[in-house]
């Protein structure tokens, strides 16, 4: 690895990353967000948790009824909040979940379940409760699961899953870099797809060049790349896109992007993003070279 990077795990992926830059991330299991608290201990999980049932009992329906449903315990201490899933009618519920990993909550929000899929999410959630865990501090998460922080869901449920890191650089602030992966397949290819698009931007773009537009397979993940770069009042400007296209429910192979880009901001000068191509060259190959899926992550 590059003297000064880590490698860093989310979802069933892992990747380097700058030691110094800041990571913010966002997951989706089973198309439903997740959000991570940075709480312990049954006082202040009971907390959170009687915070947000206070909130949904003080909603009523249209019709007068309350619109809190009731609590339904789950495995390993975990907890879901059922509720009327809209505010006009009683055709569906909403499960606001909160799951115990070790010392960590997940709250997980799962809308719009029709009545008679009520069993049937419940079997899903006292699932998922039972798989997720803490993951030791400093230690790479080992085994099938979804990392989500320093937690992770061990399990390998077919579902459409994604994740998306934003890398903020230490010192450019002008760079926008975001690496994602979704769960499906995308209908054409990076090049297929945008090729046409690209070589029309380059013909009426004054100082715009094309870096490459080539395949870019990392290991055996199969990939394209476009790279453009161009100039404008002295200040360079970049589009960097790297693409896989995933399979269709694959959770070892899903779409999975990687973008850099410096555009039009508040900056004259390229002092907060790169001083050359060659910088933003390594950076990027560095990165996107760096990919991989989390062995036995599937």
């Amino acid at each position: 690895m590059k003297e000064g990077w880590k490698t860093h795990a989310i979802g069933r992926h892992i990747i380097n990353v700058p030691s110094n830059a800041k990571l913010v991330e966002s997951w989706k299991y089973d198309r439903d967000g997740l959000k991570l608290f940075d709480l312990g201990g049954e006082a202040q999980f009971a907390q959170l948790v009687a915070q947000q049932e206070i909130r949904l009992k003080a909603q009523v329906q249209k019709s007068g009824k309350p619109s809190f449903v009731g609590p339904v315990s789950l495995p390993n201490g975990s907890k879901a909040l059922v509720s009327w899933d809209q505010p006009y009618d009683e055709g569906g519920y909403t499960y606001d979940t909160y799951f115990r990993a070790g010392n960590r909550i997940l709250r997980y929000q799962k809308d719009a379940i029709p009545l008679a899929n009520k069993d049937k999410a419940l079997t899903f959630l006292k699932r998922c409760s039972e798989k997720w865990r803490e993951i030791p501090a400093d230690q790479m998460p080992e085994g099938v699961g979804f990392v989500v922080g320093d937690t992770i869901i061990a399990d390998d449920f077919p579902n459409y899953e994604s994740w998306s890191l934003l890398i903020r650089l230490d010192g450019k602030p002008d760079v926008t870099l975001e690496v994602s992966g979704f769960v499906g397949k995308a209908n054409e290819g990076l090049r297929e797809r945008a090729g046409g698009a690209v070589a029309k931007v380059l013909g009426t773009a004054a100082g715009l060049s094309q870096l490459r537009n080539h395949a870019r397979p990392v290991g055996p993940i199969q990939a394209d790349e476009i790279l453009v770069a161009g100039t404008q009042n002295g200040k360079r400007g970049y589009g960097f896109k790297w693409e896989a296209p995933g399979k269709d429910y694959s959770l070892a192979e899903p779409n999975l992007n990687v973008s850099i880009e410096v555009g039009e901001s508040a900056y004259a000068t390229n002092r907060e993003s790169f001083s050359s191509d060659d910088e933003a060259l390594e950076l990027w190959d560095t990165l996107v070279n760096s990919i991989r899926l989390r062995p036995g992550a599937v």
